[in-house]
């Protein structure tokens, strides 16, 4: 009898063991998820700072999303600078098209020369189906590319009136990070005239030395 409530008893307390770290392993997890998710939403054009080495050359940046939940649709407006970049064309990035979903893909406005200082371009992205969720974690919404003209920088690109929405409609909450670009010749042609310059100066240093020597070797005639 002894024994029986003996085992009993371990049995409790066994139990309660399980259920104790049952509780801690639900507890642990629902915090992780909890810092997992209070993770701010970024909009990001990447790379963040980008040196464009001669006039006339495409290059592509990326409008980038980071910690996203839940994501629908989208809309974005970029400022660029027109004095030293032409906007060329922009694609829809893969990311509201994960699961082979089907999308709506609009070009809003794409003006080089939107004012004085700067080109603007608006664009619009939706998944189609309605009981389609959207969504989450990290992607690319679109690639845009640019054609250098002159010689600047750093230039801004700036993010403005970025709009996220769920499946409701509701606004996903976010910040945005914009980025720098460069245009710089690789060998300057303001660099010409003094490179050339510095080499004949070279050459006729190195010439005066020679005939020099020359002179010194020869023997005095009597």
């Amino acid at each position: 009898m002894i024994n029986i409530l003996r085992f009993t008893r371990m049995d409790e307390i066994w139990r309660k063991l399980l259920s104790q770290t049952f509780l801690l392993i639900l507890l642990i997890a629902n915090m992780t998820f909890t810092e997992v998710s209070a993770q701010p939403t970024i909009v990001s054009i990447l790379p963040e700072s980008y040196t464009v080495p001669d006039v006339g050359l495409t290059f592509t940046l990326n409008i980038s999303i980071q910690n996203v939940n839940n994501l629908y649709a989208w809309e974005i407006t970029l400022y660029y600078p027109n004095d030293i970049l032409n906007g060329t064309t922009i694609t829809e990035g893969p990311f509201l098209k994960t699961g082979n979903q089907p999308t709506f893909f609009s070009i809003i406005e794409f003006n080089d020369t939107y004012d004085n200082t700067h080109g603007r371009l608006i664009a619009f992205c939706s998944r189609l189906k309605q009981d389609t969720p959207g969504v989450s974690g990290n992607g690319t919404l679109a690639t845009i590319t640019f054609k250098s003209k002159s010689t600047n920088g750093p230039k801004t690109l700036h993010l403005e009136d970025v709009k996220l929405l769920d499946p409701n409609l509701n606004e996903i909450p976010y910040t945005t990070a914009d980025s720098e670009i460069t245009v710089i010749p690789e060998h300057p042609t303001t660099l010409i005239p003094i490179i050339i310059t510095t080499i004949i100066a070279i050459i006729t240093k190195q010439r005066q030395k020679l005939i020099s020597k020359t002179k010194s070797k020869t023997p005095t005639q009597k």
